[in-house]
């Protein structure tokens, strides 16, 4: 059993200081992690790291890093979402840390490097799973709904490309441990990268078509009937909007939301969010202005 004390004992021996926050927390050395989730769905025995503005307030599993933003003042409460369960922070050691992204991967890479390991595809139906060994598709870490139609070579479920850099200058990789999920009536076609989510998953929503040698970075959510044309890249986190089209070779930053119905010319480069309805293009991607 690990417990918070022995992770953060440990990152201070990488370098990591911390500061311990809420008067009356929980005993770090009583309180065993076991798993890694997102910081606002985290449930008990898990560790996760945060800098959203007041996260701390609402975390529900036992350690949580994070940097001072994320112990400040309590979000407004939306009253339009049920309550959570639970009592924040009566069973959590909050870690405050310059680095949490990194503490949290050091950490997960020293204790907890078997949930790093691929999961086996599952699929809706067999005929399916068939077909996607009969077309060498990779497919990991992933679940498949009905009528989903792959090409050759597709890539469903792998690592994503997540890195965070030391002091020293040399690259750790942010553990990948999410999921994929695809949704009925989905095309992916030849060659098309869609990778695992960091923590979370990525969605890939009904009805939805990507071309080929596209590739999806991790915990990406694309929406509903979203097309998206050849060697388009959509960079980790970001946010495709329903019946949103991605034409050739566009490219669209980590993070970015691109709205509903929202048209994305060939080769623009968005490094903004895009606004339900327009037509950007260019680089960097700029609304399309018409007459």
């Amino acid at each position: 059993m690990t417990t918070a004390r022995e992770i953060v004992d440990y990152l201070v021996t990488r370098g990591h200081g911390f500061d311990f926050t809420n008067e009356g927390q929980a005993d770090p050395a009583q309180c065993p992690v076991e798993t890694v989730e997102v910081d606002d769905t985290a449930g008990l025995g898990a560790l996760a790291w945060s800098k959203r503005r007041g996260a701390a307030h609402s975390f529900c599993g036992t350690l949580l890093l994070c940097t001072e933003a994320a112990v400040g003042d309590p979000p407004p409460v939306d009253t339009s979402v049920p309550a959570r369960l639970c009592s924040p922070n009566d069973a959590a050691v909050i870690a405050v840390c310059a680095r949490p992204r990194l503490a949290l991967a050091e950490a997960v890479w020293r204790f907890f490097p078997h949930l790093t390991a691929d999961v086996p595809g599952r699929f809706h139906d067999k005929a399916l799973e068939g077909q996607a060994e009969d077309l060498g598709a990779w497919v990991r870490n992933a679940f498949l709904s009905q009528n989903v139609r792959l090409g050759p070579h597709v890539s469903i479920g792998c690592a994503g490309m997540g890195y965070e850099r030391r002091d020293d200058g040399t690259l750790v990789g942010f553990p990948q441990l999410g999921n994929v999920m695809v949704e009925p009536d989905v095309d992916i076609a030849a060659h098309a990268t869609i990778q695992r989510g960091a923590l979370g998953e990525t969605r890939i929503c009904r009805g939805a078509k990507i071309g080929p040698h596209v590739n999806v970075g991790h915990n990406v959510h694309i929406g509903p009937d979203v097309l998206i044309a050849g060697h388009a890249q959509i960079g980790g986190g970001a946010s495709i909007g329903a019946r949103a089209v991605l034409w050739q070779s566009c490219a669209v930053a980590n993070g970015v939301t691109v709205g509903e119905g929202a048209v994305i010319g060939m080769g623009a480069q968005v490094r903004h969010d895009v606004p339900a309805g327009e037509t950007w293009v260019g680089n960097p991607a700029r609304p399309l202005h018409k007459g």
